[in-house]
């Protein structure tokens, strides 16, 4: 089964750590869940794009070697100036195809964009081969090449696929039965119409395995993401998913002109706790910490995560001292009201938090600057007593408030 995790769950419990499954439909070849399948499929536009692009770049050349070759037959005596107009057209239809797929800026409009030119291309090849009845013995080879590239080539989805190559059978079968009349007989009908079951029956096969594969490799891809990106323990972000945050809203901010702050959140005594409980007990303790954090940040653009043992962090874009501080204010009340008690902890009964609040209106140096400040104010708060907040901004400046 192929599943997912949020980093930032709205609330979190032993039930929330296990991940959410997302499966692949068995018919249709999508994911289930449709923000995942419109991510697959914006993650692979530019390559789907440039995919097509190269295809019609093929057919161009193709007509223009034709267009070439016949030229130097008239040249030679041998074939009239009218013979160069059949393969203009697909030169002309290849040009403006591309010239339409280089406007299309979203998977939706690629796909709408690619049915079109392709349904005005089986058109036309049609139309150019009735005017060239030589040239009707190559259709059945043709319709069967035609089908495999609708059905594995063209990036679109394969109900789409599915839906053109029945048009495309269509238009094939009847214009091959009006082309030649009554010289058909019933076996060269009846075998016209198998090979069209059969190249139909194949290419869908192949286009369902092929996009089934490509999506469960996409999903095994975000799994992999949200599990590198996830703390087991708590099911909030770690340290690497911070680390990347940090940097990317401190140049968010930085461009923006707004507050960037950073609680830095240790838990008192918490080595105490352990050996007075077990381990077991202190897991369960950070989980409730995790559970309290994220009930209280519930800014949509905030991080909360765990920084390493019993230290936590949460970043706050946006936001300044005061409203970092309030938050902090906040989340040590909560913890407080959630009374998980500590009869080894001198300070208190209860488990209680030493919390450093950094916060930075000028962006003259990097995040490092933010993280170590933060930092400094937490040890300077456990090197006060615990129980407390202190909080500062870039450049430094220090305040210290009381938690409880």
């Amino acid at each position: 089964m192929i599943t997912l995790s949020s980093a930032l769950p709205a609330s979190i419990d032993e039930s929330q750590l296990e991940v959410k499954p997302v499966a692949v439909t068995r018919w249709t070849a999508r994911l289930v869940d449709a923000t995942v399948e419109q991510s697959f499929l914006e993650s692979r536009f530019k390559d789907e794009r440039r995919r097509v692009l190269v295809l019609l770049g093929f057919i161009a050349v193709a007509g223009l070697l034709i267009i070439g070759g016949r030229f130097i037959a008239h040249l030679q005596g041998h074939g009239a100036l009218t013979g160069l107009w059949p393969p203009v057209v697909p030169v002309a239809m290849a040009a403006c195809g591309a010239c339409l797929l280089l406007r299309m800026k979203s998977p939706q409009a690629l796909e709408i964009c690619l049915i079109g030119v392709a349904i005005v291309t089986v058109l036309t090849r049609f139309a150019t081969l009735t005017l060239q009845p030589g040239m009707a013995d190559s259709w059945l080879p043709l319709m069967v090449t035609s089908l495999f590239i609708i059905y594995v080539y063209l990036p679109v989805r394969l109900f789409a696929a599915a839906a053109f190559a029945a048009f495309y059978s269509a238009v094939s079968l009847t214009w091959w039965g009006s082309l030649y009349g009554g010289l058909l007989g019933t076996e060269q009908v009846y075998f016209g119409i198998l090979w069209a079951m059969l190249a139909n029956g194949l290419g869908y096969t192949a286009a369902r395995c092929l996009q089934r594969s490509q999506r469960i490799q996409y999903a095994q891809k975000l799994v992999m993401q949200q599990l590198l990106a996830t703390d087991a323990l708590t099911g909030i972000a770690n340290r690497r998913s911070f680390d990347e945050a940090i940097a990317s809203e401190w140049r968010r901010c930085a461009r923006a002109g707004r507050p960037l702050s950073l609680l830095m959140i240790d838990v008192d005594h918490f080595k105490a706790y352990n050996d007075r409980f077990g381990h077991q007990k202190g897991d369960a303790c950070l989980r409730r910490l995790a559970r309290v954090l994220v009930d209280c940040i519930a800014a949509p653009d905030a991080l909360v995560a765990r920084y390493g043992g019993e230290e936590f962090v949460c970043l706050l874009p946006g936001a300044d001292q005061r409203a970092a501080a309030k938050l902090a204010r906040r989340v040590t009340a909560a913890l407080d009201r959630a009374a998980i008690i500590h009869p080894t902890s001198p300070d208190s009964d209860r488990i209680t938090l030493s919390v450093g609040v950094a916060t930075a209106d000028a962006f003259v140096t990097n995040e490092t600057a933010l993280l170590t400040l933060a930092d400094e104010l937490l040890y300077a708060a456990k090197n006060g007593g615990r129980n407390r907040i202190v909080s500062g901004e870039l450049p430094f400046e220090q305040s210290i408030v009381r938690a409880a």
